[in-house]
């Protein structure tokens, strides 16, 4: 008779030297490459609000006023398209006499996309990386700024090769990338992870979130001045359901030195009870001045 205990030895080995580690790797992989955060940027930030002062009380006002007006009615918008630019125009951002256009090839079944700046001198078509999926260009300077959205939905073993490269690559890492052009719009350079651009009307500095995929729904608020290496991380706050759309919104100051957040947060911890105890949301009216880097909650005047 065989001897089993000797049999269950050696098929206990097998599952050490083999399946748990192969196990190990695996769960690994998922949470860094499939619904992870890693190489998102994401950042946990606490509030941390400081004490009204008259200059944040002005920029209040100034919001509210804003807000009033901008209830009354809705802006139109300019989407009339030059005959040059080949596609259909899904994206068209303007400043300072300068307008960006995004296309979508439909001969192609919306596949290509072209990007096209309209300046005095003309228009000229730019050339886009091979493999990006391009949106919500914006002018920015006397350049051109771009989100990436560079999925992880890859084969295994393409996944793979894209994990370790990226370990060199930071372009490889983030789901969602910010990517800006050179002076003379000829090349493009991986900047940072990030993507819902909001632009100051200066048009130096940014707003944008960075968000991770396992824990969809938290997001760290960032403020970035276009000549700076990286962004700050202001605050970080959760969805108040599981609707998967961003329950507040982002607006600039006239003079791009004040952002207001405004809507609602399920909470402001990654893993928190907040959510869970007030399924209604709890209101955020939020104020951040730029020069002062001072987080201000209207609600609470303080």
């Amino acid at each position: 008779m065989p001897d089993t205990s000797q049999n269950r030895r050696w098929i206990f080995a097998v599952l050490t030297a083999v399946a748990f580690p192969a196990l190990a790797f695996h769960s690994t992989c998922v949470a860094v490459m499939g619904p992870g955060t890693w190489g998102s940027g994401m950042k946990e930030v606490s509030p941390d609000f400081r004490q009204l002062t008259p200059h944040a009380i002005e920029y209040a006002r100034e919001f509210e006023t804003d807000r009033q007006a901008g209830s009354k009615g809705k802006r139109e918008v300019d989407t009339t398209q030059p005959d040059s630019i080949r596609g259909r125009v899904t994206w068209v951002h303007r400043l300072g006499g300068v307008a960006v256009y995004l296309t979508a090839d439909l001969a192609n079944g919306g596949r290509r996309q072209r990007l096209y700046v309209q300046r005095a001198d003309g228009i000229q078509e730019l050339h886009l990386p091979d493999g990006h999926t391009v949106v919500r260009p914006h002018w920015v300077g006397d350049r051109v700024l771009y989100e990436r959205w560079n999925p992880w939905a890859l084969p295994a073993a393409g996944k793979l090769r894209r994990y370790f490269a990226s370990w060199a690559d930071p372009s490889l890492r983030p789901e969602a990338a910010l990517y800006l052009s050179s002076t003379g719009l000829g090349q493009w350079r991986y900047q940072m992870p990030g993507h819902s651009l909001a632009l100051a009307p200066n048009g130096r500095h940014l707003a944008f979130l960075r968000s991770g995929a396992l824990l969809a729904g938290y997001y760290s608020v960032h403020v970035w001045r276009l000549d700076d290496e990286d962004a700050t991380a202001i605050i970080s706050l959760r969805e108040h359901n599981a609707m998967g759309t961003r329950s507040f919104s982002i607006r600039w100051s006239r003079d791009s030195q004040a952002l207001r957040i405004i809507g609602k947060t399920g909470g402001f911890e990654r893993r928190g009870s907040q959510q869970l105890a007030r399924k209604e949301g709890i209101s955020v009216n939020l104020l951040y001045l730029v020069p002062e880097q001072t987080l201000h909650n209207l609600d609470l005047g303080s």
